[in-house]
């Protein structure tokens, strides 16, 4: 535990149902012990002063789809990757994630697995690896996207099980697709096993969608996304996805894989509750254009933009506070609600949101400040600055 004493003064501090300004947040330990619209703070020995003003003191990002960045994956066998990766995400303001993962070989996902749950028991509790998100393998292969179809497997169980035995309790979300014979019992025993299941890279009817939400499916993978659109006698899963409350929607807002009015779409029929921020950046984020390793397929990048050979999106090279930055260009969309689908709706769709996701007294203190054009100026996770943006 931290033993940090901090005082954020005269922010713009986005608390969960309001703005508060200029405020002050308090920070003791890992913890955040008090928020205030008290400005004038007297010093106290041991107690670091952060000046805010003029900048947005929001709560550290979550984003639950994130393949890499910075010319890495978390594939990667590299013995140092991982540690990398994670303070890649720091510098973005992502102070909890999953680490996903495509489909791979057999042989190559149990490998991978176990070195991201080592990664994260050796570091509990240390880091913003908060554990693993499968996409796949057992996906649609017809809606594969930017997925090796060859690595897309079928339904089964017992080597559904060696994947979970590697993951050593830490996967925590897996996209399934729900149309898929043999899917129901490890849909089950994923959910018993306290696994999130989100559905995607699918061709679900309405009726598969819906049965698999029986069975605990509460999450969809990149809506509107690897998913048939909108047809208006064949409901399928984006019709589910839009309008049941049981299922919480992961939207990559790049204005590229969604346009601007869809991501306004999924704001009203999903409501900010339902709705969270993802990235789903591969390697490339942050690089120049070019071609790259993405799931196993070389793309190339052009004008920031991921694509395999026949055209198809593959993955992005967002970064989190960008992502944040369109959402936040839309007219009716105001501090609160874009707080709330860039933290609070994925940390209580993983059942973390008595920790982090918000701002408020008693939670971890996990905070980004940003200045107003949206770029990330100081990351701080459980009340330790991981984070300084210089110069």
């Amino acid at each position: 535990m931290s033993d940090n004493k901090f005082v954020f003064l005269d922010g713009t501090v986005v608390a969960p149902s309001k703005v508060l300004k200029p405020a002050t947040v308090f920070v003791d330990g890992d913890t955040i012990s008090k928020v205030t619209m008290k400005t004038s703070v007297k010093s106290r020995a041991g107690r670091r002063r952060i000046d805010c003003a003029g900048k947005v003191v929001m709560p550290g990002f979550v984003d639950v789809h994130t393949h890499g960045g910075a010319g890495l994956d978390f594939k990667d066998e590299s013995p140092d990757a991982i540690l990398k990766l994670s303070d890649y995400y720091y510098s973005h303001g992502v102070t909890t994630l999953l680490a996903t993962l495509s489909p791979l070989p057999h042989s190559l996902l149990i490998p991978a697995v176990e070195r991201l749950a080592k990664f994260c028991r050796e570091n509990r509790g240390k880091t913003n690896i908060a554990g693993i998100h499968l996409e796949g393998p057992y996906i649609n292969s017809s809606m594969s996207g930017g997925n090796r179809k060859d690595y897309v497997e079928r339904p089964d169980f017992e080597r559904w099980r060696e994947i979970f035995d590697a993951g050593d309790g830490f996967i925590r979300l897996m996209t399934i697709a729900p149309e898929l014979e043999g899917i129901g019992r490890i849909i089950e025993d994923a959910v018993k096993n306290g696994i999130v299941i989100s559905l995607g890279h699918s061709t679900a009817s309405a009726r598969a969608a819906s049965s698999a939400i029986e069975l605990g499916a509460t999450q969809v993978t990149h809506v509107f996304n690897a998913m048939p659109g909108l047809h208006h006698r064949e409901p399928d899963l984006l019709s589910v996805a839009l309008l049941s409350d049981s299922l919480d929607a992961q939207l990559i807002a790049d204005g590229i894989h969604v346009h601007p009015d869809f991501i306004r779409l999924a704001l009203r029929s999903k409501t900010p509750e339902h709705l969270m921020l993802i990235t789903d950046s591969m390697r490339a984020a942050g690089l120049p254009d070019g071609k790259y390793d993405s799931a196993g397929n070389v793309v190339t990048v052009e004008d920031g933009v991921s694509r395999m050979p026949d055209g198809t999106l593959a993955g992005s090279t967002i970064t989190f506070e960008k992502g944040l930055k369109v959402a936040a260009s839309l007219q009716e969309i105001d501090l609160p609600i874009i707080s709330r689908i860039a933290s609070l709706t994925a940390a209580r769709s993983l059942r973390m949101d008595t920790e982090v996701g918000s701002i408020e007294a008693g939670k971890k203190a996990d905070l980004v400040v940003l200045d107003r054009d949206f770029s990330v100026e100081l990351t701080v996770k459980n009340g330790e600055v991981k984070f300084r943006r210089t110069g």
